[in-house]
Formats: structure tokens, sequence, C-alpha cells
């Protein structure tokens, strides 16, 4: 069978890099590409974001992504050094909260409402590339959530468990 050795985004090219051969026992062979068909696979694009160690499927593979899904949207949020969480990495479900801006809250700013916290997936962290640079945090979110993510200032990211379902 094949899997994934490195993260491949949705969209990208699979390279021959990108996938190794594992041998398991399984049921069903029909729900995973085996060894034998990694030229059918190199070449072809992720359709949806893939993971290292994820064994391939042909319903990952395709000719054009098919993410984000449909009613949901991908969002990018600068992250300052050191207010990125410990160990962020995809997969994991965060909420998105509006920061407080530099200098603090002004009487104007106790005036306007603070956007709502956006619950998401985390699609991608890109850690900073020195102490004064910022990270990006790529955050899977509803659709109707974009504007929100956007009027907030200084977005700050917080880990939740899976049990979480809304946040105030």
């Amino acid at each position: 069978m094949l899997s994934v050795v490195r993260p491949v985004a949705a969209g990208e090219v699979i390279e021959a890099r990108d996938v190794g051969v594992v041998r398991l026992g399984v049921d069903d062979a029909t729900q995973v590409v085996r060894a034998g068909q990694r030229d059918a696979v190199i070449g072809r694009r992720a359709v949806v974001p893939l993971v290292s160690g994820q064994l391939l499927a042909p319903g990952l593979v395709g000719d054009s992504a098919g993410f984000p899904p449909n009613g949901q949207a991908l969002v990018v949020v600068a992250v300052e050094p050191g207010m990125l969480p410990a160990g962020l990495a995809a997969g994991q479900r965060v909420a998105l909260v509006p920061g407080v801006p530099p200098g603090g809250r002004t009487a104007s700013d106790a005036d306007a409402q603070a956007p709502d916290p956006v619950l998401g997936v985390v699609n991608a962290v890109g850690r900073p590339e020195s102490a004064s640079g910022k990270g990006a945090v790529t955050v899977l979110v509803d659709a109707g959530a974009v504007r929100r993510v956007a009027q907030m200032s200084d977005p700050r990211v917080a880990v939740l468990s899976a049990s979480v379902k809304a946040v105030s």
C-alpha cells in the first residue's frame, strides 16, 4: 500500500518523495492505493490535505483540489512571536479570538463590539522565521465567518478540546 511520508497541501502535485510503501493486512484493498499503482499517483494532485503516515485512498488523488469543502473557507491569521500555542498542529480544533490592539483599548473601542470568536480546524502552521517575525496559522472555518476573522485586530489562537462546541 502507499502511504504519505510528508504533508501535501490540497492542490499540490504529488511527487515520488511524498509517498512510501507500507505492508499491511487490509480486508478491503479497494479502499487504499496499492504500491504497484505508484505511477498512477505521482504527478496527480492531492484533492484534500494529506498528512504524514496517512494511507492513500483513491478518492484523495485527482486532477484538482476539492478543498476547502463547500460552505467552508481557509483563512490565514498572523500570530505574534510567543503567541503561537505550543505544539499547535494541523487537525487541532481552535478558536480565533480578537486580541487587544497595540497601545491597549481606548474609550471608543469600548463602544465598538468586538467580533465573536470563530471556531475552526488548523490546516497548517507556519512558524516565525526569526524572533521578530510573525507566524501564520491557516484555519478552516465556516465561510460565513470569514468577515468576522478579517475584522479581528491582532487575533489570538486558542486550542480547544474536542468536546467544546461553543466559545463565549
